[in-house]
This record gives C-alpha cells, structure tokens and sequence, in this order.
C-alpha cells in the first residue's frame, strides 16, 4: 500500500515537471551580441542590430523587449516579425538606439521579456548591444589584399572575386593585388615579399587583415565587414613633384569620439590600374569549366576564356609599399580630440626606378590605418596623383579642394584606362558620377 503511494506520488511530481518543462519549451526566445551601432550626438537614435533565436516549440510571432543602460529602462517595445520563427530559426531586427549625452562607448542592454504575450522562459533572456557616440559616424572603407601570380592556373578566382567586389562597391572597394614569384611572374613586388612568404597557396585573399575569403564572390562578407563601422575618417590626397619622380601622400585622419590613446600605424601602397601586355600570360584552370558558369559575369569571362590568356588587364597591381609588414607608427598624437584633425606626409621616392609602372596616370594612392595591437585594419582610403601644384582628395570634398578622375567605366561597366569612343561613365574623388561623351 505504502509503495503504491509513493508511486503515485512520484508520478505526480513527474507530472507537474513535466508540464513546467513544456511550459518552458513553449516560449523561449534568445538574443545574441548586438553588432557596434555608431550614434551621432545630434540623433535621435540610430539602428542597432540583434539577432534573435528562437529555441521554443512555439513559432514566435512577437515578443518584447527592453532596452537598459546602467541599471535604467531607457526603451520598451513590442515587436512584431515580418516572418514567425520557427524553432530553431534566427533572424536580424533592427532597434532604435538613442545618443547618450557623452561621446564614449558604452553597453545597452537588450532583454526579451514577453514572446507571443507570455513570459519568456530562455535561461538567459538578455544580450549586450554595443553603442558608441560620436559627433558623426565615420565612413569605412574595406581592403582586399589579394597574393595572385599570372603562373597560377587558379588565381582567375581571385582576379575575378576582385573585379566583383569592384564593379559592386566602387570606392569603398580598396583592391591591392600582389603578384609574387615562383618562376615567371613580370609583376612581382619585392616589397610585399616577406608577407607573401606566409601564405603557401595562390590564389589567398585577406579582407582588412582578419577575414579570409575563400570562395568565388565576397559580397556579404564585405558588406558584414563594412557595416562593422570605424572609430575615424580617413582621407588621403597625393602629389607628383615637378619633375614627376617623387609622391607626396598627405592621410588626414579625423576620429569622432575622444581616445586617451593611439594604437594605430600606416601603410602607403603605390597600384596600378589597367596593366596588360601581349607577351604576359596569365594561366587559367577554369576554361571551358561550365559547373562554375553563372557564379558572376567575371568568373564567366575566365570560363569562356582559354587555358593561357594573354593580353589580360591586371587591376589594382601592387608596384611599391611600405609600412605592409611594420606599420609606420608615432604619427598619430595621443590624448586623440574628436573632430581634430591629424596630418602628415609621406614621399614615395623615385618613381622612375619602378621600370614595371606602364602609365604613371593610372597609379593610385593608398593609405591603410592598422591597429598595432590587433594587427587588423580600421580603416584606409584611396586616391589618385595629382599634378604638380594641385590636390586630389579620396573621399567627399570640401571647400575649394579639386575634384580629380578617379575610375572611368564604358557604359556596359568594363572599366577602362584612357577616355574611350562614346558614352563614359566618369567617378571623381569627391564622389560625384557623371556621363562623358567622347567624340573621337
């Protein structure tokens, strides 16, 4: 008798545990780490971004949420999905994120309180979302550096990974494409050499020195990357001297929020656009290769293209740096003053000693700013050599600064070098597009 009690009893406890771990099954949505939102002092809020998971039973079609800085609720809201979540499904919202009164970085907190209306049962209900204030939010720029060889069968990947990401994000695209040697190769550059060595395969592709990129397109990789936002601006303008053998690169550097410290180098790379010749030969594994049609138009280019292309215009082709393997360092003053600008200036020295350089017109200028304790770059900017007495500027221009030609495109988007008969598409340094006519 007493054994049947205790057998009832244990049922019932059975019984109820179960019906809470039901409960707690039912309604349970998770958040993760918010990506760093940038929030200009002047703004009501800007986007945030969290990802949320749901890991109930229940598909989850609205929950709320709260948003808390230093122990205080600043915002509460309820969320309606665009698309429930089934179990296991995640999805990216956006949230609205006020400045706070300082410039400074700090961590919102995000908590889930309510999915579909009932309490949320997640152990965990609540994530961090980053928020730095800033007078404005800066501009980043994303550099690829890409180690490619014309001997290479399997280097096309990378030339056309490059081309795409180009083609698709224009100026916020900083390509540097560094051909070593291993035997034949007319574009090898020495000065990229010591960190060659450390990449055995061709072809490899590094975004900003923290992400390597693998496959045949890159564009949510590089918009993930872009989207991660900087703490400055960067800028860059370049010079020839008189007699066209010297460089003078001028990087201004504006930070939007105040830094007791300055852990940051450059580099200055020297490319080339538009380099081709008759005699070079560029080895291509994916001829006739029909299983890789379609991935992009500048993959295809290679699989309708023959095993040995020759001929082939090389972009965004390394001819000289410094600063690649050591970043230059002490140019940017500590305690760093937000909106206060920092300039110096570099000189590439004799130019006419690079006998590879084609046409000193389509050299370009580019400045990366790297973090020396994470070895990551934060930042860069491009531009094109002005002449003597005048000033070319990356990115959007103020005041009385000269505009310059920055890329120009034939009207179906092949880029080219010199003006071309007919419609040309011309992007200047300041940002602004326009259609040229050219007669003859």
């Amino acid at each position: 008798m007493l054994s049947k009690f205790y057998i009832q009893f244990l049922t019932f406890i059975a019984v109820i545990c179960y019906a809470v771990n039901v409960n707690a099954q039912d309604h349970s949505l998770i958040a993760a780490a918010g990506q760093k939102v940038y929030v200009p002092l002047s703004a009501k809020t800007a986007k945030g971004k969290m990802t949320v998971s749901n890991y109930g039973r229940t598909v989850v079609r609205n929950f709320d949420y709260t948003l808390s800085f230093n122990g205080q609720e600043i915002d509460s809201k309820h969320y309606v999905l665009p698309q429930a979540l089934n179990r296991y499904d995640d999805t990216t919202i956006e949230v609205d994120v006020p400045p706070y009164t300082e410039l400074g970085e700090d961590d919102l907190i995000f908590a889930i309180t309510k999915v579909n209306g009932e309490r949320n049962n997640a152990t965990i209900n609540y994530a961090t979302l980053p928020r730095v204030t800033v007078t404005k939010v800066p501009h980043r720029k994303v550099v690829v550096e890409e180690y490619t060889g014309m001997w290479c069968q399997y280097c096309p990947r990378g030339i056309a990974l490059m081309e795409n990401l180009a083609h698709k994000y224009g100026d916020d695209f900083i390509g540097i494409a560094i051909h070593t040697g291993r035997g034949y190769e007319p574009l090898n550059c020495e000065d990229y050499a010591w960190k060659a060595a450390e990449y055995k395969s061709r072809p490899s592709l590094t975004m900003n020195r923290d992400v390597p990129l693998g496959s045949y397109i890159a564009q949510t990789e590089f918009e993930t990357e872009r989207s991660k936002g900087a703490y400055m601006d960067l800028e860059v303008s370049a010079m020839w001297d008189k007699e066209k053998n010297n460089i003078t690169v001028t990087p201004n550097v504006t930070f939007r929020l105040n830094r007791e410290e300055a852990p940051y180098g450059f580099a200055y790379v020297l490319i080339e656009n538009g380099m081709s010749s008759r005699y070079w030969k560029q080895a291509n594994y994916y001829t006739g290769r029909t299983e890789f049609r379609g991935i992009s138009d500048e993959l295809d280019y290679f699989v309708n293209a023959p095993g040995t292309i020759y001929n082939l215009e090389n972009n965004f082709v390394a001819i000289a740096a410094d600063g690649v393997k050591s970043a230059r360092t002490g140019l940017l003053k500590a305690p760093i003053k937000a909106d206060e600008t920092q300039s110096h200036t570099y000189v590439f020295k004799n130019i006419k000693s690079k006998n590879v350089i084609q046409k000193k017109e389509n050299l370009r200028v580019c400045v990366l700013l790297i973090n020396t304790i994470t070895g990551k770059i934060e930042n860069a900017a491009k531009c094109s050599i002005s002449e003597f007495g005048t000033t070319g500027i990356s990115s959007v221009s103020e005041g009385t600064r000269t505009a310059v030609e920055a890329d120009r495109y034939t009207l179906d988007g092949r880029r080219i070098t010199t003006p071309q008969k007919g419609i040309n598409i011309v992007k200047y340094s300041d940002g602004r597009v326009s259609k040229e006519v050219v007669t003859d």
